[in-house]
């Protein structure tokens, strides 16, 4: 009921031209030739585009709580990155999502496995503040960022979720908590690769 609600006062738009409709209009959403093909030690890893324009728009406006993103973002992804095993998400801290609403990257994984018929897992858990407003030097230093939950059953192949990446310091955290518990990511997803 409230997202009725929500729809009808507040009707969604581009975030980028505010043309009504979805989160991106056709004319701002980012295309195949945006996309960043790269790799974070040594795996695969694939982006929509850079962080910038556009699909910066769309990622600040969801990291504040708008909603319309995920489900174009989950729809790009699943156009466009082939997952291997199981999807896991990278989640934000307890405060962010609090805050937020949501947790974004796992409502983009939910919502990617859906439309993907893929499974996918919520296993890890942040510890430690968010990467946003650190220098290069803090983001990489940061260490033991993600702890994998007891509560869920493990898959041996993944592929990780996350909706930004700068210097790859997250998810090498994350490809290092899943490896010592024995879980081997194939591929990294991302919605969005800032330079910087």
């Amino acid at each position: 009921m409230l997202d009725f609600l929500r729809a009808w006062l507040f009707p969604s738009a581009c975030a980028a031209c505010d043309a009504p409709g979805p989160a991106l209009c056709a004319a701002c959403a980012p295309t195949l030739r945006d996309a960043l093909d790269f790799e974070i030690e040594g795996v695969p890893a694939f982006a929509l585009g850079a962080y910038d324009g556009a699909l910066r728009r769309a990622v600040v406006a969801m990291k504040h709580g708008e909603r319309d993103p995920l489900d174009l973002f989950a729809a790009l992804l699943a156009e466009r990155a082939p997952v291997i095993g199981t999807l896991i998400p990278l989640p934000t801290s307890r405060r962010r999502a609090a805050a937020r609403g949501f947790d974004q990257s796992v409502e983009i994984a939910r919502r990617l496995a859906e439309r993907s018929g893929v499974p996918w897992a919520n296993v890890l858990e942040k510890q430690g503040g968010a990467q946003a407003g650190r220098g290069r030097r803090a983001r990489l230093a940061a260490a033991g960022r993600f702890r994998v939950r007891r509560d869920v059953p493990l898959p041996d192949r993944a592929t990780v979720l996350d909706d930004v990446t700068t210097t790859g310091a997250t998810v090498r955290g994350a490809l290092e908590a899943l490896s010592v518990a024995g879980v081997r990511v194939r591929r990294i997803v991302v919605v969005a690769r800032a330079f910087g």
